[in-house]
C-alpha cells in the first residue's frame, strides 16, 4: 500500500500530466485481463492497441488507412515470435524492426508491392499511442512462481517499451531490491539450476527499465548490471523543464520529464540506443546518458540558429571517461534524420594512431559507412559535396616538406609560408575534432582550418586550453556562442559532476616523494636541491657525480629496481587482490622498458618470499595470482641503434597483443589475460579506455592537460571498482594547484571542486572515521549503546557480549534498520578498502571483523542475501572470512537446511539463550516454508498456520516455543504422510490443490476429485518421462491441453469453471515435483 501511495501513484500522475493514457488498477492482484487491454494474462503486449496503432500510422499520401486485418495479424505474429533466441538477440531484432519497420506483400489500395510498414511514427511522434498500466499481471506457466506483476509497464503502440519497478523505503536497499526484481522478471538473474522465474518475452521489446523509490530513479537496459543503472539528472530541451527541483538532485520527476516525455522517448528509441561490442564476443545494449543527449541537442540547436560557421560551432567540454566518442555517434545518427542537416559532410579529426583505431571502431555504430583517409594524397576525397562520414588524422595536414615553421626558426632559417590549399570551401561541412585542445594549435591546426575555411568546427575535449598563458584558447579557436551561464561552451560536463552521476569513479592519490618544483626536466641541478634535501652533502655529491643529469637519474637501474619493489608490494596487497590492473608511466622509453624487467624480477622475488612462509601463513591462491601475472612495455622505437632489450620488450608486447589482452579480466583459463601491468612513456596516456585499470604508478613530470588526461585512465567504471588510484613517485601531486594551471583565478571554485574529488589518500582517513562513527550512531539511536565496546572487543563478560550481539540481531528484524546498516557498512568497507594497508586502516581491522560477524549473523537469521558481503572488496572479505573461520563459521559452506541433523548443532553453537534459539528456528522455518511452498502449496500452508499458532500461543515463553518449533521441524522433515484413503503420497499434493478449489465438499465431489487426480497423474508422469520436457514448448502445450480437458470434463462444476487456471497451476506443481513423478 505504502509503495503504491508514495511511489507508484505519483509516477502515474506525472505520466498523466505528460499526456500518457494511464490505466491505474490500484493495488492487489488484477483479476480481469480486459482492464489491462488484453484477452488473457499471458499476453505481454496489447494486441488490439498494437493493430489499431499500426493501422493509424500507416496511411496513403491522401490519408487513407490501407493495412488489412490479415496483414495486421501477420505483423502481430512476426513481432511476437522470437522463440528459441536469447533475450539479447530477440531484443536487438525487435529494436531493428521498430526502427526500420517491416513489409507486407501488397498495398491493396495503391497496388504497391512489398510496401514498408512503420511500427513507430518517428516523423510525427504525437501520432503514436502512449499507454501506462500499473500492476501488469502476467502468468508464467512452467516458472517457479505462478506469475509476475511489474509495478508499471509503459506501452508504445501496444508494445511494452519500459518496465518500472518501484520500492518504498520499507525494504533494505530499495533500488538494489528493485533491480533484483527486474532481473527476476526478465529471467536474467543468475540461478544455479537455470530455474525460470519470470517472463522474458516482456523484455523482448524493452528499451530500458526504471528502478525507483520515489525520490531517486535510475535507468538501465537489459544488459546493465546494477552499477550501470544511471540517473537522468537534467531535462532537455529546456522548454520541458516544467518541474522544479533543487540543482543536481536526481529526483524521480526529473527522469520522468527528461526521458518519458513522448517526444524525447521516441527520440531516444531512434537515435540514442545502441548495441555495441564492449569486448570480443560480448555485445551490450546501451542508452545514452543525459549529458550526451543534451550535448547533441545543443549542437543541433547551434547548427540551426547560428548565422555564421563560427556561431554554429563551438567546444564540448565533457570530462574524460564520459563517452565523447559515443556522443559523436549519437550526433551523426540524429543529423542524418533531420531534413535540414542530413546533407552535411562530416569529417572527424584525431591526432593519434591509437585514437584513430578506437574512434573508427566506435563510429561504425553510427549506421553509415566510414571512409578513413589513409594518406595526404587522399585528402582530395573530401572535396565533393557528398553527405558522408570521414575520419582523418590531423598529421595529413602537415606542409609538403613535413617540416614545421617552428623547427625552421629554431634552426635559424627564415621560413617561407605558403597557405595550405583549400580542399573544400563548402559551408555544409562539419568538422568533429577529438581532443580539441591538442589538435587546435600549430601548423597542422592552421592547415586543417585553411583546407575547410567555411566549415563548422565542433571541438570535443575533456581539458580545454582556457588560461591567459595559452596564446589561443580552445573556445576562441572553435567559435561558438555564450551559453545560458555566460560561458563559451556548447555544453559542459565536468569531472566532479561525472563522479556524482557515477559515470566515472573518484580518483585518489598517494604521494611518495617530496619535491617543491615540477618544471621541465632539463638539467639535474634545477631539481636537485629539493629532490634530495633529505640527503647529506656527501650523498648529494655522489648522486650528481654518478648520474650527471636528471633524466639519467630517472632512468637509473638502481632507482627503478627500488621503486619496482615498492610497486609490486603495493599492487599485490591493494590492487591485484581485487582483480584489477595497473599502468606504470615512466619518464622515457628507456625507463619504461627498465620498469618492465625490474617489475618481473620484483614479482619473482615476492613469489619466493611468499612461498617461504609457514603453511599457516601462506596463501596459495594469492601466490597463484602472482605467478599468473605478466608485465609488458608499450613503447615506440627509438631508432636503428636502440638497445636490444628495448626491441625485445616491444616485440614481446606486439606478439602477445598486450594492449587488448590488458583490457580483459584475469582468467586462469586464458593465459593471455594475465597481462596485468603495462609500462609506458607517452603511449596509452590519452584516449586509452580500460575499465579494469585501477592504479597508475606515475614516475614522470606532468602538468595541466597531460596530467588530466593521464590520471583519467583510472576513472572508468567497472563492477567492484569504487575508486581509481594514482601512486606518485615523481612528486607531481605535491603541487597540484600549480600543475593544474589549466584553471584561472576566476575558475578557483572549479579547481576546488576538482581537488575535492582528486584527493590525497591521507585525506580519506577522516572519511573512514566518519563512516565508522555513522554505524556506531545508528546502533546508539536504536538504544544499542554498547556497540563501541562490542566492535572493539572490550566486553569482559562473554554472556553479556552474546546477549548484546543477540539484541543487535533482533533489532535487524526491522527492515529500515537493516537497510541503513547495509548502506553505512558498504560505505565504511569502501573506505577501509582504500586505506586497508595503511596504519590508519589497520586500526579498523578488528572493528571490520566484528561488524562482519554481525552482518553474517543477520543474513543467516533473516535469510537476507543482500547482507552476504558479496559487494565488499576481496581484501575486506578475506579479512572477515578468516575471522569467521576462526569462530568455526565457514562462509563458503552452503546454508545448513533446517531438516538436516547439523541444524540443531548449528543453532546450539550460535545461540546460547532460549530466546535466540527460538528466533533462529522461527526464521529458518519461515524460510524453508517460503522456498518449498510451490512444491506442495497445501501442506506448507498448514505448516505456516502451525508456526503462527505456536508463536501466538506461547508468547515470550521461549523454552516452550523452542520445544514446539522442534516438533514442527520434525514434522516438516517427515514430509507428506498418507492421509486420504485411495490417494498415494505422490498424488496427495495434486489432490489437495484440486480440493482447495472446491467449496462444496460432498462425498460425490470427493470421489470425483480422487478419480480426476488418478487420471491427471497418468498424464503428468509423461512430463517426467520426456527428456528436456520443460524446454519443449510444443510438448508443454500438448500436455497442458490434455490436463485442461480432464479438469473441464471432470463433472465438478467449480473445477470446470477454472480449468485453464488450474491447468497452469498443476503444470507448475508437476515441474516442482518432477523427481516424485519419475
Amino acid at each position: 500500500m505504502a509503495e503504491y501511495i508514495n511511489v507508484e501513484k505519483p509516477f502515474l500522475d506525472k505520466l498523466r500530466q505528460l499526456g500518457w493514457q494511464v490505466i491505474d488498477q490500484g493495488i492487489g492482484v488484477p483479476q480481469e485481463p480486459a482492464k489491462s487491454l488484453r484477452e488473457d494474462f499471458k499476453q505481454v503486449l496489447l494486441p488490439q492497441v498494437f493493430k489499431d496503432s499500426i493501422k493509424a500510422i500507416n496511411k496513403t499520401p491522401d490519408g487513407k488507412e490501407w493495412l488489412s486485418n490479415k496483414q495486421l495479424e501477420d505483423i502481430l505474429f512476426i513481432i511476437q515470435n522470437f522463440h528459441g533466441t536469447s533475450l539479447h538477440e530477440a531484443n536487438k531484432a525487435i529494436h531493428r524492426l521498430l526502427l526500420k519497420g517491416t513489409t507486407v506483400n501488397k498495398n491493396e489500395l495503391t497496388g504497391e508491392v512489398s510496401p514498408t510498414v512503420r511500427l513507430v511514427d518517428f516523423r510525427n511522434w504525437e501520432n503514436n499511442s502512449f499507454i501506462a498500466i500499473n500492476q501488469f499481471r502476467l502468468l508464467t506457466p512452467g516458472a517457479s512462481r505462478q506469475g509476475i506483476i511489474p509495478d508499471i509497464v509503459l506501452f508504445l503502440n501496444g508494445l511494452p517499451l519500459v518496465v518500472v519497478e518501484a520500492k518504498d523505503f520499507d525494504v533494505a536497499e530499495p533500488l538494489s531490491e528493485a533491480y533484483l526484481q527486474v532481473t527476476r522478471y526478465a529471467n536474467t538473474r543468475e540461478d544455479d539450476y537455470g530455474v525460470k522465474e519470470g517472463e522474458e518475452r516482456l523484455f523482448h521489446y524493452n528499451l530500458f527499465s526504471i528502478i525507483t523509490h520515489g525520490k531517486e530513479a535510475r535507468v538501465g537496459t537489459i544488459s546493465a548490471d546494477f552499477d550501470f543503472y544511471n540517473n537522468w539528472s537534467d531535462i532537455f530541451p529546456e522548454e520541458y523543464k516544467v518541474v522544479q527541483f533543487p540543482p543536481d538532485e536526481e529526483r524521480q520527476e526529473v527522469l520522468i520529464h527528461g526521458m518519458l516525455n513522448k517526444e524525447i522517448l521516441v527520440d531516444i528509441l531512434k537515435h540514442f540506443t545502441l548495441f555495441i561490442e564492449i569486448k570480443k564476443g560480448v555485445e551490450v545494449k546501451i542508452v545514452s546518458h543525459y549529458n550526451q543527449y543534451r550535448a547533441v541537442g545543443k549542437i543541433i540547436r547551434n547548427l540551426r540558429e547560428g548565422r555564421t560557421p563560427r556561431e554554429k560551432g563551438g567546444v564540448l567540454w565533457h570530462t574524460q571517461g564520459s563517452g565523447k566518442s559515443l556522443t559523436m555517434v549519437f550526433l551523426v545518427r540524429k543529423l542524418r534524420s533531420t531534413n535540414d542537416l542530413k546533407d552535411l559532410k562530416i569529417i572527424s579529426i584525431v591526432d593519434r594512431i591509437d585514437l584513430e583505431k578506437q574512434l573508427s571502431e566506435t563510429l561504425k555504430y553510427s549506421n553509415e559507412s566510414l571512409s578513413i583517409i589513409d594518406s595526404k594524397a587522399d585528402l582530395h576525397q573530401l572535396s565533393d559535396d557528398t553527405a558522408d562520414l570521414n575520419l582523418v588524422m590531423i598529421h595529413k595536414f602537415l606542409a609538403d616538406n613535413n617540416v614545421s615553421a617552428q623547427s625552421l626558426i629554431d634552426a635559424g632559417i627564415v621560413p617561407k609560408f605558403e597557405k595550405f590549399e583549400t580542399i573544400n570551401n563548402s559551408d555544409r561541412i562539419l568538422l568533429l575534432v577529438d581532443e580539441a585542445h591538442r589538435t587546435q594549435g600549430g601548423d597542422m591546426g592552421d592547415n586543417l582550418f585553411s583546407a575547410f575555411p567555411n566549415a563548422t568546427r565542433i571541438g570535443f575535449t575533456g581539458t580545454p586550453l582556457i588560461t591567459e598563458r595559452h596564446e589561443i584558447k580552445t573556445h576562441e579557436r572553435f567559435g561558438g556562442r555564450l551559453n545560458e551561464d555566460g560561458e563559451p561552451w556548447i555544453d559542459t560536463y565536468k569531472f566532479d559532476k561525472a563522479i556524482e552521476d557515477r559515470t566515472t569513479v573518484e580518483i585518489k592519490y598517494i604521494g611518495k616523494v617530496s619535491k617543491d618544483k615540477i618544471d621541465d626536466k632539463e638539467l639535474f641541478d634545477t631539481e636537485f636541491e629539493d629532490m634530495f634535501k633529505q640527503r647529506t652533502q656527501e650523498e648529494r655529491e655522489e648522486i650528481q657525480r654518478r648520474y650527471g643529469s636528471f633524466i639519467a637519474y630517472l632512468e637509473s637501474k638502481d632507482r627503478i629496481a627500488e621503486i619496482s619493489k615498492d610497486i609490486i608490494e603495493h599492487y599485490y596487497t591493494d590492487i591485484l587482490v581485487n582483480g584489477f590492473k595497473a599502468q606504470v608511466v615512466a619518464s622515457s622509453i628507456v625507463a619504461a622498458v627498465r620498469y618492465k624487467y625490474e617489475l618481473e624480477i620484483a614479482i619473482k622475488n615476492k613469489i619466493e618470499e611468499l612461498k617461504a612462509l609457514s603453511e599457516e601463513e601462506r596463501d596459495d591462491e594469492r601466490i597463484k595470482q602472482l605467478e599468473f601475472l605478466k608485465v609488458h612495455a608499450i613503447v615506440s622505437s627509438i631508432g636503428n641503434n636502440e638497445p636490444a632489450y628495448i626491441s625485445k620488450a616491444r616485440n614481446e608486447a606486439d606478439n602477445n597483443d598486450a594492449i587488448n589482452n590488458f583490457k580483459k579480466d584475469f582468467d586462469y583459463e586464458k593465459p593471455e589475460s594475465g597481462i596485468g601491468i603495462l609500462c609506458v612513456c607517452d603511449r596509452l596516456i590519452t584516449g586509452f579506455d580500460a575499465p579494469i585499470e585501477q592504479v597508475m604508478y606515475l614516475d614522470k613530470g606532468m602538468r595541466e592537460h597531460d596530467l588530466f588526461q593521464a590520471i583519467a585512465r583510472v576513472n572508468r567504471r567497472k563492477k567492484g571498482k569504487n575508486f581509481g588510484l594514482i601512486v606518485d613517485y615523481f612528486g607531481v601531486t605535491k603541487h597540484l594547484a600549480e600543475a593544474l594551471e589549466i584553471y584561472t583565478d576566476k575558475d578557483k571554485d572549479m579547481l576546488k571542486n576538482f581537488l575535492d574529488v582528486f584527493r590525497d589518500i591521507n585525506k580519506e582517513i577522516p572519511v573512514l572515521e566518519a563512516r565508522y562513527n555513522r554505524i556506531v550512531n545508528l546502533f546508539k539511536e536504536n538504544k544499542l549503546n554498547s556497540i563501541d565496546d562490542f566492535l572493539n572487543q572490550n566486553f569482559s563478560d562473554d554472556n553479556a557480549e552474546f546477549e548484546f550481539a543477540e539484541s543487535c540481531i533482533e533489532q535487524a528484524k526491522n527492515i529500515k534498520f537493516r537497510a541503513e546498516l547495509l548502506t553505512y557498512s558498504k560505505s565504511f568497507f569502501d573506505s577501509l578498502d582504500l586505506l586497508f594497508n595503511t596504519q590508519a586502516g589497520g586500526e579498523y581491522w578488528i572493528r571490520a571483523k566484528r561488524l562482519g560477524y554481525l552482518l553474517w549473523r543477520i543474513k543467516e537469521r533473516y535469510k537476507d542475501e543482500t547482507m552476504d558481503l558479496k559487494w565488499a572488496s576481496q581484501k575486506v572479505r578475506k579479512l572477515i572470512d578468516k575471522h569467521l573461520l576462526s569462530l568455526g563459521i565457514d562462509t563458503k559452506v552452503q546454508q545448513v537446511s533446517i531438516l538436516s541433523d547439523e541444524f540443531k548443532t548449528k543453532v546450539n553453537y550460535l545461540n546460547k539463550t532460549p530466546k535466540s534459539k527460538a528466533s533462529e528456528m522461527e526464521h529458518a522455518i519461515r524460510w524453508h516454508i517460503k522456498v518449498n511452498i510451490d512444491k506442495d502449496p497445501t501442506l506448507y500452508a498448514r505448516f505456516k498456520d502451525r508456526l503462527e499458532m505456536i508463536l501466538n500461543s506461547y508468547k515470550e515463553n521461549w523454552e516452550e516455543i523452542v520445544k514446539e518449533l522442534s516438533k514442527l521441524r520434525d514434522e516438516m522433515a517427515e514430509g507428506r504422510k498418507l492421509e486420504t484413503e485411495g490417494i498415494s503420497i505422490v498424488e496427495a499434493p495434486f489432490y489437495d490443490l484440486l480440493k482447495a478449489n472446491i467449496s462444496e465438499i460432498s462425498d460425490e465431489n470427493i470421489n470425483k476429485s480422487k478419480e480426476l487426480t488418478h487420471n491427471l497423474i497418468v498424464i503428468l508422469k509423461e512430463t517426467a518421462a520426456i527428456n528436456n520436457f520443460w524446454d519443449k514448448a510444443a510438448e508443454r502445450k500438448r500436455i497442458q491441453g490434455m490436463i485442461e480437458d480432464e479438469v473441464r470434463y471432470s463433472g465438478i462444476h467449480e473445477l470446470s469453471a477454472k480449468a485453464s487456471e488450474l491447468a497452469t497451476e498443476l503444470m507448475k506443481l508437476a515441474k516442482n515435483r518432477e523427481s516424485d513423478l519419475r
